[in-house]
């Protein structure tokens, strides 16, 4: 033999010793074909092992003799196409064991050529447990996906590698889409959350992932096809690989608009009857704000020589003046309520209101005390609210306390951590506020401490109490993300804990204080007063030319629009109540408006709501006044106003 046979023969040996380990320990059942006898001449140890027959149970046999195939047509067919294309493939087909079970296999077939010689070669590969995993994870995707269409309207998957978000079928009846309307990327959810949330909503889910957390939970605005925005309670899970990166949040979210709008409607309800509860105290203080002014000024036209004493009663009457609007402010604030401004929230200050409010309205036997550190936290929440919570306790406070007591308000910080040594509750990195409302008086029996804060439930005698004050207690700290405990013993009076989330940060909930400056005096320009009160009319013209201003008045809104008609090139400025007969303030600014689109307007309203303020600005008004308000206010608005640059007209 040559010298390069014999080293090919060398070659080949080895390459097949190599094969043959290779076929002895791969982890896929092979089975060795004649093409020509369509029987099995060689099988490997694991396609043995796997169906638990012996070596010699394969051999000479057919592919359908062990039950890969279905029957021999079936056979014949499948190695028909292997002739013609050299491969034949199944991904799933069922074969049975030797004890009886059946096992799913992927089944590869290849027709190999070394010359002359063919051979078949089959691989067989086991995926049963694969078919059981993914069985197993759809079912749990499902069971998932009912889950949470059962507590949410809506459910959704974020993939954070690939910031695809998945939603269920329920946002399309929920927010009005059609099939189709939404794009699975993130900003499908982001670009429907409300402008003024979304820079913090975004933020905080961020921080949530990137922090570690568990989950993230939140309310907002979210934007319906219409164009209208729902109240909606989200909360997502962040599911981690192994190094604890965040790989994907699942969660869902529900449409809580009606739910609030009933809790709104309960809580308003709530605030009437508290004003019914104190209206003999408001009516109370309100007559002392009137006898010094109706006394004050019979007494100026008694003596109008005594300068020094004119003076003294003139400050008298002004500071009962004060006292009563101030007074009107805060019933008016605590009765319209605001509910859902979201804002940092400083307690000693509404404690402070709390105290005005009550405390002419409460017993003089009853005495009313607070402990509010300087170094206070802020919360954030619905001031009106968290004030009706101190209200209802106070009110629940005075009831227990018949022959007098003391009614005691405490605040103190729960640093992050130190829960827990309050209540047994964990805190994490979360820090509280503590308000503490406590009396004196009969205490609470222990048979009835677990029903407090059930709707209706009251000890009270018929026609005194409707059940709800507690109950709106703990609805309102609730829905703070807070939660309240009751320390009480009979015949030595109650303390009501309410623990608060603290603000991540000091923020001033008030609006600025207007400075102490002296207003700048008018130009000589003309301004035109409208309002159907003739002393309203006449105090603000004297005003006004106190401070060289020209002024025309006007009782209605139909005579100011005649006469501003017939001066427009030489009236300045428009000063107009907005509730008034024949035509009010909105309708009066939008004639105005039609006739020179670029007058200046102030609107001026007994009512300075939101929702009233809002108003005015959408029918025209440049700036807003409330009543009453001082000479150096009105004038310093009024000179603001005409200093600014003119709208320029689109």
């Amino acid at each position: 033999m040559q010298k390069n046979e014999l080293q090919l023969t060398a070659a080949l040996a080895r390459s097949e010793l190599r094969y043959r380990r290779l076929f002895e320990a791969a982890h896929d059942g092979i089975l060795m074909l004649d093409p020509a006898s369509r029987q099995i001449i060689d099988v490997n140890p694991f396609m043995v092992s796997l169906l638990g027959y012996t070596y010699e149970h394969f051999i000479g046999k057919e592919l359908f003799e062990i039950g890969l195939l279905r029957d021999a047509a079936a056979n014949r067919a499948a190695f028909r196409e292997l002739q013609r294309s050299g491969c034949i493939r199944y991904d799933d087909l069922p074969l049975r064991t030797r004890d009886g079970r059946q096992i799913a296999v992927e089944f590869v077939s290849n027709l190999y050529r070394e010359g002359d010689h063919q051979i078949i070669q089959c691989n067989i590969r086991d995926i049963s447990g694969r078919k059981l995993s993914d069985a197993a994870l759809r079912e749990s995707e499902e069971r998932f996906h009912l889950v949470a269409r059962a507590v949410s309207d809506v459910v959704w998957d974020w993939d954070l590698t690939t910031d695809k978000v998945w939603w269920g079928d329920g946002f399309l009846d929920t927010f009005g889409y059609g099939s189709g309307e939404v794009e699975p990327g993130i900003e499908s959810w982001t670009s429907r959350l409300h402008p003024e949330e979304y820079r913090r909503i975004v933020a905080g889910i961020h921080q949530a992932i990137d922090s570690g957390a568990e989950s993230w939970a939140r309310e907002h605005r979210f934007r319906c096809k219409s164009g209208s925005y729902a109240l909606v309670q989200d909360r997502g899970y962040i599911l981690r690989n192994a190094a604890g990166k965040g790989i994907r949040m699942v969660g869902g979210l529900r449409d809580i608009t009606e739910q609030r709008s009933m809790e709104t409607r309960h809580l308003r309800a709530q605030r009437m009857e508290s004003i019914g509860t104190l209206a003999g105290g408001i009516a109370h203080d309100l007559n002392n704000v009137l006898a010094p002014i109706l006394m004050g000024i019979e007494l100026l036209k008694l003596e109008p020589g005594d300068v020094p004493r004119r003076n003294r009663i003139l400050d008298t009457t002004l500071a009962s003046c004060r006292r009563g609007a101030d007074l009107v402010r805060r019933v008016l604030s605590f009765a319209q309520g605001h509910d859902h401004q979201r804002v940092a929230i400083r307690m000693r200050r509404l404690i402070d209101e709390l105290k005005g409010i009550i405390g002419g309205a409460f017993p003089q036997n009853l005495t009313i005390v607070d402990h509010i550190p300087d170094d206070l936290w802020s919360i954030v929440g619905d001031p009106t609210q968290i004030h009706q919570v101190l209200l209802n306790l106070a009110v629940n406070a005075r009831d227990a306390m018949p022959e007098g007591g003391t009614l005691t308000f405490t605040a103190s910080n729960i640093a992050a951590g130190h829960l827990e040594a309050h209540t047994g509750r964990p805190s994490g990195t979360r820090r509280y506020v503590l308000l503490e409302v406590a009396d004196t008086g009969q205490g609470i029996p222990p048979e009835v401490r677990e029903r407090i804060f059930e709707p209706f439930f009251t000890t009270k005698a018929p026609g005194t109490g409707t059940g709800l004050g507690l109950a709106t207690v703990y609805t309102v700290v609730k829905n703070h993300d807070g939660f309240v405990h009751v320390d009480s013993e009979v015949g030595r009076g109650t303390r009501f804990k309410i623990y608060l989330p603290a603000a991540s940060a000091l923020q001033d909930a008030t609006s600025p204080t207007s400075g102490g400056s002296r207003p700048r005096h008018g130009r000589d320009e003309l301004i035109l007063v409208v309002d159907d009160e003739r002393a309203v009319r006449e105090v603000t013209q004297q005003t006004l030319e106190a401070f060289g201003y020209r002024v025309l008045t006007a009782g209605d809104g139909e005579e100011a629009v005649a006469l501003y008609t017939r001066q427009a090139q030489t009236i300045a400025l428009v000063l107009t109540d907005m509730m008034m007969p024949v035509m009010d303030g909105p309708a009066t600014m939008r004639a105005l408006r039609r006739v020179n689109p670029t007058v200046r307007i102030i609107a001026v309203s007994g009512l300075d709501s939101p929702e009233n303020i809002a108003r005015a600005i959408l029918a025209g008004a440049d700036d807003f006044l409330g009543k009453p308000c001082s000479a150096n206010t009105l004038v310093g608005l009024v000179r603001a106003v005409l200093d600014r640059p003119v709208a320029r007209i689109p």
